[in-house]
């Protein structure tokens, strides 16, 4: 089961993720077409976490996803704003029912 509708009016921007399709031999990253768009909301908060290599990283926030999403840290997200932050971390919350929403933390942009 998805998120409720009643969580909607919570979700007061868009942002627009897309998979990361492809490396190069020079190691540039291309991602697939025009994304998803995703109703969000956006909590600016910093905080230090340690990335896959166990590096400290800064967090400049997450954004709570209306509904899940496959997106992995290797993708790209495009802000509100404009701006396409590197991905930090990506989790999907699950209640009772299964997947309920994803929350998508992203650095300085």
């Amino acid at each position: 089961m998805a998120i409720s509708r009643e969580f909607l009016p919570l979700m007061l921007e868009t942002v627009v993720l897309r998979v990361q399709s492809s490396i190069d031999k020079y190691g540039k990253q291309s991602y697939s077409g025009s994304g998803v768009s995703f109703r969000a909301r956006i909590i600016l908060s910093e905080r230090i976490l340690r990335d896959n290599d166990g590096r400290e990283i800064v967090e400049a926030g997450r954004a709570i996803l209306y509904g899940s999403t496959s997106v992995s840290s290797n993708g790209h997200i495009t802000l509100p704003d404009g701006s396409s932050p590197k991905i930090t971390s990506v989790s999907t919350i699950q209640d009772e029912d299964g997947d309920h929403h994803s929350v998508v933390g992203f650095g300085q942009g």
